[in-house]
């Protein structure tokens, strides 16, 4: 263990005590972010030589491109929602919807949930990510059922019953996957990530067939594809809005870790299986999120659906398979993961303006929440890939890799479906602006209920205008590990 990963270990570790320890909600809301501050500097500075083309690889441990793009984005997403909960769960303490115990418990296990995220992507055996994806589970539907209402505990119950039920899938399939290697790698070292990818050719490609199936279809059910995402609404929309924006943006890049990990193997011993089922899934994420973010009543519920339709770009992606459509995948998840939480945070701020998640109630919004209103509809327009935000780059490349494929019916069906969820997205959003507001409902602008948003918006425009070549080199890099190629 080098040293720089000992620290790491160890401010993630001081960090979730002093969280723990700390029983005055007031000091825990201002040692959150210098907390989750740390972890992230610790992280980055573990993870820049990785970056620059050096994995690491040291016993339990392991990171390469991916797994740095997936923590770091982890650690940006999770500091944003640090300093926004500031605000955001400081209002909701002193309206009364939470208690002072019940504030202490969200920050510990916020700083446990964001922890539990990096060290997910740190480890070379898959057994232990499917470890990871069902601990984020565990300390996730606490958050999501913080308010112990009714409709927050019934949400809560349904996110750890179905996913529970998903990665009991994805544990067979991980058992069918180890059958497959017996006779060609060592049982000590069959989950190795890097073991499975030096092997794959020589693996039983009938039990990798069936293994695969059931673990893209357990961990995306955590993912929230189509059939299996009726939690996702549910959840994102009862818990915390800091809450949701890491559920949205980055647990679920949890789960399609372990499935893009499972995909790279796959590929290589049954080329095309893996391919074929993300391609049903995305388009089918795709088609029924569309019609559902149109019919959307609930501004919360509407972002939610807006996640799984980023999910099924992403499936759609990996399913034609090509260099260009991993490189369109990869960065329409970076994407989104920056531009989620902009559209989470300025819902919070608004539903709390207004005491309501439903958009018809919601009137006169520039004139009582200019600032989210302002944040709010860009966001909006940069989740559905209006130019010149990071998505419209995603989504091209995924139009561009789609050509060259020659796939012009597939072509077809994504330029009208996401017509629908940008007439449904800006239709519900844009209703809000007009109309007067009640009298008294006025927007509470302070540092940490804008900062982030401003920040991540800031970000996502930015990343699209201009898009480093250290970056491109790094993307270039997670691409060229797929298939060994």
């Amino acid at each position: 263990m080098t040293p720089m990963l000992l620290i790491m270990i160890c401010t993630m570790a001081v960090s979730c005590l002093l969280c723990f320890v700390c029983r005055n909600p007031r000091i825990s809301a201002v040692i959150m972010p210098i907390c989750t501050a740390a972890v992230t500097v610790a992280v980055v500075a573990f993870l820049l030589p990785v970056i620059n083309g050096e994995p690491y690889d040291d016993g339990m441990f392991y990171a390469d491109s991916m797994s740095a793009l997936f923590a770091i984005l982890v650690c940006i997403v999770g500091t944003a929602a640090s300093v926004y909960s500031y605000s955001y769960i400081g209002r909701e303490l002193e309206e009364g919807e939470l208690l002072s115990r019940q504030v202490t418990v969200y920050y510990t296990l916020l700083m446990l949930f964001i922890c539990i995220m990096v060290m997910t992507f740190m480890v070379r055996s898959m057994a232990v990510v499917w470890l990871g994806v069902g601990a984020t589970t565990l300390v996730s539907t606490f958050l999501v059922g913080i308010y112990t209402n009714n409709e927050s505990n019934e949400a809560a119950w349904k996110y750890i019953i179905l996913c529970s039920v998903g990665i009991t899938i994805a544990l067979a399939g991980m058992v069918l996957v180890y059958a497959s290697t017996i006779g060609v790698i060592d049982s000590s070292l069959a989950m190795n990530w890097t073991d499975l990818m030096e092997h794959a050719e020589d693996l039983d490609p009938n039990l990798m067939r069936m293994g695969t199936a059931l673990v893209i279809l357990g961990f995306g059910t955590k993912v929230g594809f189509v059939p299996m995402h009726t939690w996702l609404p549910d959840a994102h929309s009862q818990a915390p809005s800091p809450i949701s924006g890491l559920l949205s943006a980055v647990l679920l890049n949890c789960a399609m870790y372990g499935v893009v990990r499972f995909y790279m193997v796959s590929e290589i011993t049954i080329p095309g299986f893996a391919q074929t089922m993300l391609l049903a899934f995305g388009l089918l994420s795709l088609a029924v999120a569309a019609f559902l973010i149109v019919q959307s009543r609930d501004l919360k519920r509407m972002l939610a659906y807006s996640s799984i339709e980023n999910m099924g770009l992403i499936a759609i992606g990996l399913g034609i398979g090509s260099p260009l459509a991993i490189s369109a995948a990869m960065m329409q998840m970076a994407a989104h993961s920056l531009t989620k939480p902009v559209l989470f945070f300025s819902a919070g701020n608004i539903v709390q303006t207004y005491g309501t998640r439903e958009m018809a109630r919601i009137r006169g919004l520039k004139k009582a929440a200019p600032f989210s209103c302002f944040t709010l509809t860009a966001g909006a327009l940069a989740i559905i890939g209006v130019p010149p935000f990071m998505i419209f780059m995603g989504e091209l490349t995924l139009f561009s890799a789609a050509a060259e494929a020659g796939h012009y019916l597939l072509m077809a069906a994504l330029a009208a479906l996401l017509t629908v969820v940008f007439a449904g997205m800006m239709r519900n959003v844009m209703s809000m602006h007009s109309g007067d507001p009640l009298e008294g409902r006025k927007e509470r602008m302070t540092a940490a209920s804008t900062l982030p948003i401003a920040c991540l918006l800031g970000l996502s425009l930015a990343l699209g205008l201009f898009f480093p070549e250290r970056l491109s080199d790094w993307l270039d890099s997670i691409v060229a590990m797929f298939g060994g190629a």
